[in-house]
C-alpha cells in the first residue's frame, strides 16, 4: 500500500484551480489502495502573515470544502499541521541536509521575496514543505508543476540523509494520476488563479452563486480571433478555458475543439460556466449541511492516527541522530 502526501493553505477561500488542479486529484486516490494524508498547512500560511482572527475561520472552512468534495475518509486523514509539532521538528532536522544555496535557487522563494520580503520564512519553507512530506514516509506526492523543484530538493534531502544514517526515509515520487488543470485566472491568464482579493472577478470560489460564475466565465479574457483551439502560447485565455472544460468532462483538448469547432466564444464561454456550475453545485450542498461540530469531530477522529504516524518516524529518526 502507498503512503499519499499532500497539502493546502488555509489562506483564503477555496477556489475552482484548487479544486480542479489539487483536490479532484486527492478524491481519485482516496478511492485507491492508499493510506492518504491530506493536510491543511496552516504553519506554511505564515509567511503571508495572515490575519489572526480569520485563520481559524479558514481552516474549518478549507477542512469542510475537502469533506464536501468526496475524499473518501476510510483510508485518509485530514488534519491540521500545527496540530502535529513532529512536522516542524523533522523540519528542524532536515534543514542540516539541505544547503543555503538550494533554498536560494528555488524559483518560488525568488517569487515570494518580491511579493512578500525576505524573511528567513520563505527561505525555508521548502525545508518544511520536505518534512511535511517525510513525517509519514509518503511514497507519493500529488502535486503541481509549480512544485515539482520543491520535491526533487525533498528527494535530495533524502538522499544525503540516508546516506549518513541508513534506509530511513523512501524516496518521494511525484504521482501523476488524474491531476486536473493548472487553472489561470480568468482576467490575467499569464497567472494562475488565485486565492488573492486582488483578482476577485478573475477566480471562481466554491461558493460562488450561480449568476457570479456565469458572469465571471462572460468576461474572462480571451483574444480577438473567435477560433476554439488550444495554444498556451499565442492563445492563452481560451486554452485555459478548455482546460476547464476538458478537466470537468475528462476530455481531451481536441475533443473540446471538435466539440465546439462551430462555436463563437461567447457560446463557449457560457458552456463552460454552465458546466462549472453543475460541478460546484453538490459540492456546495454537502457543504452547506456541514456544521462546525462535524469539523470539529473529523479532526478529533483523525488526530490519534496522524499523531501515531508522525512520533513513530520522530522515534526512529531521533534514535539514529543520537537526540
Amino acid at each position: 500500500m502507498k503512503t499519499v502526501f499532500s497539502g493546502i493553505q488555509p489562506t483564503g477561500k477555496v477556489h475552482l484551480g484548487n479544486l480542479l488542479g489539487a483536490i479532484n486529484n486527492w478524491v481519485h486516490l482516496s478511492n485507491e489502495e492508499n493510506k492518504n494524508y491530506f493536510c491543511v498547512v496552516d504553519l506554511h500560511s505564515l509567511t503571508t502573515h495572515p490575519d489572526p482572527s480569520l485563520m481559524q475561520e479558514n481552516i474549518n472552512e478549507t477542512i469542510k470544502v475537502l469533506i464536501s468534495s468526496g475524499i473518501n475518509q476510510k483510508n485518509s486523514n485530514i488534519y491540521i499541521q500545527s496540530n502535529v509539532p513532529e512536522h516542524v521538528q523533522l523540519s528542524w532536522i532536515l534543514s542540516n541536509f539541505c544547503q543555503i544555496g538550494e533554498l536560494q535557487r528555488m524559483t518560488q522563494f525568488k517569487e515570494k521575496v518580491d511579493q512578500l520580503g525576505s524573511h528567513a520564512g520563505i527561505l525555508t519553507y521548502p525545508v518544511l514543505m520536505a518534512a511535511d512530506i517525510l513525517i509519514h514516509k509518503a511514497n507519493e506526492v500529488p502535486v503541481g508543476d509549480d512544485q515539482t523543484q520543491h520535491l526533487e530538493l525533498t528527494r535530495n534531502i533524502v538522499e544525503r540523509f540516508n546516506n549518513s544514517y541508513g534506509e530511513i526515509f523512501p524516496l518521494p515520487e511525484r504521482t501523476t494520476g488524474k491531476v486536473g488543470a493548472r487553472l489561470m485566472s480568468l482576467r490575467h491568464p499569464d497567472n494562475k488563479m488565485s486565492k488573492s482579493k486582488d483578482d476577485l472577478n478573475g477566480t471562481i470560489y466554491f461558493d460562488d452563486s450561480k449568476d457570479e460564475i456565469i458572469k465571471k466565465f462572460k468576461s474572462s479574457v480571451t483574444d480577438s480571433e473567435n477560433e476554439i483551439k488550444f495554444d498556451n502560447e499565442t492563445k492563452k485565455g481560451i486554452s485555459n478555458l478548455i482546460d476547464v472544460y476538458s478537466t470537468l468532462h475528462e476530455l481531451t483538448h481536441a475533443d473540446v475543439e471538435n466539440k465546439f469547432k462551430n462555436s463563437s466564444y461567447s457560446e463557449f464561454k457560457i458552456e463552460v460556466g454552465e458546466s462549472v456550475v453543475s460541478y460546484l453545485e453538490p459540492i456546495k450542498e454537502r457543504y452547506d449541511s456541514l456544521s462546525e461540530g462535524d469539523v470539529a469531530t473529523l479532526i478529533k477522529d483523525n488526530l490519534d492516527d496522524v499523531k501515531n504516524s508522525a512520533k513513530k518516524t520522530m522515534d526512529e529518526v531521533s534514535a539514529v541522530v543520537g537526540v
